[in-house]
């Protein structure tokens, strides 16, 4: 489902991301850590086509990213870290809003709201504005936005920092069902591994630009997943 290849990208002197190569599979759930600086979220940005690489190409649904962008962006939900909600407006408003930038009208519209509210339990509090939500409502509002119109593939970045326990438990929920059940494929990206190993399949690890690791969380923990992360610098 996800195609990345040879993905290089240098900003001045300083390579970001070297020859980056991977695959994702439909409907899996695949964990993407490193520490800061590791090039995390400028893979993100080229994922999603907010920046182009020096070199490589990536294949989402099997349609060219970067040839194909509109078509290729139809199939893509993002979930940044930092929410980008409009404070005085209702959950409803910020929902329908962000649904017709990627298109979305009418019936179809509707639906889909209705549809991701039930999702990340919010649909009590569609009415509110959101300057009265709280931390981990506006969180999953967040979510919300990201999975307007179905999208076959879903790019999370860090989306339970700061979030209370309860609202920890409600996006993992969410993120399980999308792929198990409904085969969205997901990449996660986290800083807290025992949610990684608890919904991923998969693991990428990133070390100054490059993949250092790429293999099952399974194969991963048989010789010990915290050793693994400790050795190569992870943490």
């Amino acid at each position: 489902m996800i195609v990345a290849r040879n993905l290089s990208k240098t900003f001045g002197v300083n390579k970001v991301l070297d020859n980056v190569t991977f695959e994702i599979q439909h409907g899996s759930i695949t964990g993407l850590i490193g520490h800061n600086g590791a090039g995390k979220t400028t893979l993100m940005g080229i994922l999603c086509a907010l920046m182009r690489p020096d070199e490589g190409s990536v294949r989402v649904g099997g349609v060219d990213l970067f040839s194909d962008m509109e078509k290729a962006r139809s199939l893509i939900g993002y979930v940044p870290q930092k929410t980008s909600l409009y404070p005085e407006m209702s959950g409803r408003e910020n929902l329908h809003y962000f649904g017709t930038i990627i298109g979305l009208s009418g019936k179809a519209l509707e639906q889909s709201i209705i549809d991701v509210s039930v999702a990340t339990a919010l649909e009590e509090h569609l009415d509110k504005r959101v300057v009265h939500y709280s931390g981990g409502m506006q969180k999953r509002l967040n979510l919300a936005i990201g999975l307007l119109g179905n999208p076959q593939i879903l790019y999370l970045d860090e989306p339970t920092v700061g979030v209370d326990p309860e609202t920890r438990e409600i996006i993992l929920a969410t993120l399980s069902d999308l792929a198990h059940v409904q085969g969205c494929t997901i990449l996660y990206t986290s800083h807290y591994f025992e949610e990684v190993e608890r919904i991923c399949e998969r693991l990428i690890i990133l070390e100054h630009g490059r993949v250092i690791a790429d293999d099952s969380i399974a194969n991963l923990q048989n010789e010990s997943l915290e050793r693994y992360l400790q050795r190569n610098g992870v943490r």
